[in-house]
C-alpha cells in the first residue's frame, strides 16, 4: 500500500488550523492571543502564541503547554493527515524556545564535564523532544557522545566522553 502525502493540508493550511483551534480555546478562557510563525527548522514550524494571561496555557513546568501542543497535533491529524512539508509545533508564551535554549546550554555544560572527567553522566529521564535536543547538541560537539537508555517514561540520555 502506498501512502499519498499530497492529499493532506499544506503546511500553511495546517498552521491556520492550529491557530484557529488555539484561538478557540483561548477565547473560551477569556485570553486574547496573537501568533507569530517561525521559519521551518529541522522540518518543524514553530508557532508562538502570546498575550496577557497566557500563563494559564503554560501551566506548571510547561505541562499545559505540552498538552495544548498534543491537542493541536491530534486536530491536525484528524483534519486530513500530514504532508511532507513539515510539522507544526505550538509554543505557548515562548516556553518551548526558552526550554530548548536552557536544555542546550545545560547539555553543553554536562558534555564538557564528561570530557574533563572522562566519565559517563546520566541525565534525568526526559521526553523524546528533550532527548532529541540533547542528542542534537552532542552531535555537534567533538570528543563526546550520547545514547538513550531505558523505557519511557524513565528513558534518559547518557553523555560520555568519546574514546580517544
Amino acid at each position: 500500500m502506498i501512502i499519498d502525502y499530497t492529499d493532506g493540508p499544506s503546511l500553511l493550511e495546517q498552521a491556520d488550523l492550529a491557530e484557529t483551534f488555539v484561538r478557540g480555546v483561548t477565547e473560551l478562557l477569556g485570553v486574547a492571543v496573537t501568533f507569530k510563525r517561525h521559519d521551518l527548522e529541522n522540518g518543524i514550524m514553530r508557532i508562538e502564541a502570546s498575550g496577557d494571561g497566557i500563563g494559564i496555557l503554560i501551566g506548571r513546568r510547561g505541562g499545559t503547554a505540552q498538552a495544548v501542543d498534543e491537542l493541536v497535533r491530534t486536530v491536525l491529524q484528524r483534519s486530513g493527515g500530514t504532508t511532507r512539508e513539515g510539522k507544526i509545533r505550538m509554543d505557548m508564551g515562548g516556553v518551548r524556545a526558552r526550554r530548548a535554549s536552557a536544555l542546550a546550554e545545560f547539555t553543553r555544560t554536562m558534555a564538557e564535564e564528561s570530557i574533563e572527567t572522562r566519565s559517563e553522566i546520566a541525565l534525568e529521564p526526559m521526553n523524546r523532544m528533550d532527548r532529541k535536543i540533547v542528542h542534537d547538541v552532542i552531535s555537534k560537539m567533538s570528543g563526546v557522545e550520547s545514547r538513550s537508555e531505558g523505557e519511557d517514561p524513565h528513558r534518559r540520555v547518557i553523555i560520555t566522553a568519546a574514546p580517544d
